[in-house]
């Protein structure tokens, strides 16, 4: 049986092209929310955060033999778990990788460290839209500015919660489901006053261009939290290649 280790739009576009050819597969997502991304294909699905531990069990439990890492372009720990249990279960191990979006803001910082993207943030006048998901909420709360700062996270009522948990006010919250186009990014800008946008780069998928285009087109600064180097093996960044590899 082929491990999808999905949650995200890829794992879905990913599997819309590999059921038409074998459908022996069951894919496993951290939350409920990635789960109903998949729920109209007909595959089996498991819903539950695995570390190195239950990853080895999981694919003992359910005769794994190849494994196809779909999640999302920052999940690191999950990634790197799955390579090893790969190695130690001497099993294949497949990873789709968004494609690279070199394009630049006019305007626009760079940061490897969150600590020090938080710093530079708390020095900021002028009002802050973060668009990095809700788990990076926590580490925002004690900034002196976050009466400033806009939140752009899933409309889920846990994540709302965290926000709410986190001293952001309920002014502060945009639960809304993306990706965005650019002349939404750009009403939000305009509604919210909006001078700096944190994001991550997170490939065409997570909808960066339109951030940019927008960001650009107000004079909008967009802070960028680097995605760290992870050497990926058997990695692709065309689904259409990846299919074709599985199939052999």
């Amino acid at each position: 049986m082929i491990w999808v280790i999905g949650g995200t739009k890829d794992s879905r576009d990913f599997l819309e092209k590999f059921l038409k050819y074998n459908n022996d597969i069951i894919v496993s997502t951290a939350t409920e929310y990635g789960a109903k991304l998949i729920e109209n294909l007909e595959v089996k699905t498991s819903s539950e955060k695995m570390d190195k531990n239950a990853m080895l069990d999981f694919v003992e439990r359910n005769n794994i033999n190849k494994i196809v890492d779909t999640s999302h372009p920052y999940a690191f720990e999950v990634s790197k778990n799955a390579m090893e249990v790969a190695d130690e279960k001497n099993i294949g191990y497949f990873r789709f990788e968004r494609e690279t979006v070199d394009l630049l803001a006019k305007k626009y910082s760079n940061f490897e460290n969150i600590n020090e993207l938080l710093a530079y943030v708390e020095k900021l006048d002028g009002n802050i839209l973060v668009t990095l998901g809700s788990n990076n909420v926590p580490l925002f709360k004690d900034l002196k500015n976050l009466t400033n700062i806009y939140f752009r996270i899933l409309p889920k009522w846990d994540m709302v919660k965290r926000c709410e948990d986190n001293n952001i006010l309920p002014k502060n919250i945009i639960a809304m489901q993306g990706p965005f186009t650019e002349a939404m990014n750009i009403a939000m800008i305009e509604q919210l006053k909006i001078k700096y946008l944190i994001t991550k780069k997170a490939g065409n998928t997570g909808g960066e261009k339109e951030k940019v285009s927008a960001c650009d087109k107000k004079d909008v600064e967009i802070i960028y939290l680097e995605k760290k180097e992870i050497q990926y093996r058997n990695c692709y960044s065309n689904i259409d290649d990846l299919v074709e590899i599985l199939r052999k």
